[in-house]
Parts: C-alpha cells; structure tokens; sequence
C-alpha cells in the first residue's frame, strides 16, 4: 500500500451538522476496501481564492491514508459524483511524513489520556482572623 494525502471540499450549502457526514463517507470508502486511515482534520469553513462552481466558501478537510492504486481509483471516482463534494486533490506522501504525523497522533492520543493533576491547595490569608 502507498501513502497519501488528500484535501477536499465539501460545499458550503452543507450544514454544520452534515459535514461529519460527508467525511465518514470518504473515510469509509477507505476503510471497505481495506485501506488504512491515518488522520482525518478538518480544517472548518474558508474562503476561496476564485469561484468554484459559483461558490466562494468551503469545508475543508485534509486527510492521511494508506491505500492501494485500485482503492484510491474507486475513492475518486466516488467523489467525483457526490454533489456534495465541490474539489479533491490526491498526492503521495513520503513515508517519513506519514510516520511523523502518527507519531503526533499518538502523542496526542497519549496526552489526552492523562489524568489532569490534582488542584493546588491556594494559600489564602484569611483577615478576618
């Protein structure tokens, strides 16, 4: 399997609440045909340079994937057709890379477990005393 990167673009007349939505569907592509997700982000709502498909705003979303040539075929053709995906670009990534945003990840997912340390005790001077 190769690594990849992928960016794409759902249309900003899509609600808040269906995005999710939409990106589970990429991620479950993916993941029936046996490829790996590696990081999935979402970049939230911006505003494009130029004009596409006469909309000037986006919900980005950048994700990192392991695949094989046969799955990301499939995976473009999908998004191709979906109305609700205005863009997508697809680009190998280098191995280093891949390995370093799972570090992150990890490191993340690790931090995020943590227990919070417990509350100092304030030393408070009472005046009343």
């Amino acid at each position: 399997m190769k690594n990849y990167e992928m960016i794409f673009i759902v249309h900003p007349n899509v609600s808040e609440e269906e995005t999710p939505k939409v990106a589970d569907k990429v991620v479950s592509i993916i993941s029936q045909h046996k490829g790996e997700v590696i990081t999935l982000k979402k970049w939230g709502k911006r505003k494009f340079a130029h004009k596409i498909k006469k909309c000037t705003r986006g919900h980005f979303f950048l994700l990192y994937f392991m695949a094989t040539p046969a799955i990301l075929t499939e995976l473009e053709r999908v998004l191709r057709y979906d109305e609700n995906i205005l863009r997508y670009q697809t680009v190998r990534s280098k191995k280093e890379e891949v390995e370093t945003i799972r570090r992150e990840m990890e490191d993340q997912n690790r931090e995020e477990e943590k227990p919070l340390p417990p509350p100092e005790n304030s030393k408070r001077e009472d005046k009343d005393h």
